[in-house]
C-alpha cells in the first residue's frame, strides 16, 4: 500500500512538473510580428527613407521614422525635423548644418527648404513662398 502512495505522489509531481514546464513556455513563447504591408503603413511611414536628387546624387536626404531627418546639399549635412502629411503637405525644419564653403556650381537649395509634397514618384520641396526649391526620387541605397 505504501509503494502504492508513493506511486501516486511521484505521479503527481512528475504531473505538476509538466504542467508547470507547459505554462512558463507558453508565457516565453514568442509570437512572429506580422511585416506591414504597403497598403498598412501610413502615409507618413510611406515617406521613410533615402531620397536623392535624380540631377546629382550626392543631393540627398533621410527621413526616418522618429520624425528626424539628415540631409546633404553637395556640401553642407542639414539635420532637422520633419512632420506630416498634413493635407498633403510635409513640413521640413532644418535645425542645424555644417558650415563649409561650396565649390562653385554648387547650390544648397536643400536646407533652404520648409517644405515638401510628394508627386508621382518625387518629392518635391519647396520654400518659404512656396517657389518649388529642388526635386528628390527614393534613393536605391
Amino acid at each position: 500500500m505504501r509503494s502504492r502512495s508513493m506511486l501516486l505522489v511521484a505521479l503527481a509531481v512528475a504531473c505538476a512538473a509538466t504542467t508547470v514546464g507547459c505554462t512558463v513556455q507558453e508565457q516565453n513563447s514568442v509570437m512572429p510580428t506580422p511585416t506591414p504591408s504597403a497598403s498598412t503603413l501610413s502615409p507618413s511611414d510611406a515617406l521613410v527613407g533615402a531620397w536623392a536628387s535624380p540631377d546629382d546624387p550626392d543631393v540627398s536626404l533621410t527621413l526616418n521614422g522618429d520624425g528626424t531627418m539628415v540631409g546633404f546639399d553637395g556640401c553642407n549635412t542639414q539635420s532637422g525635423t520633419w512632420s506630416g502629411p498634413n493635407g498633403g503637405a510635409i513640413g521640413l525644419e532644418f535645425t542645424g548644418q555644417t558650415e563649409r564653403g561650396c565649390p562653385d556650381g554648387v547650390v544648397p537649395w536643400l536646407g533652404a527648404s520648409d517644405g515638401a509634397m510628394v508627386d508621382g514618384g518625387a518629392l518635391m520641396l519647396f520654400g518659404p513662398t512656396d517657389a518649388p526649391t529642388g526635386e528628390l526620387v527614393r534613393s536605391e541605397d
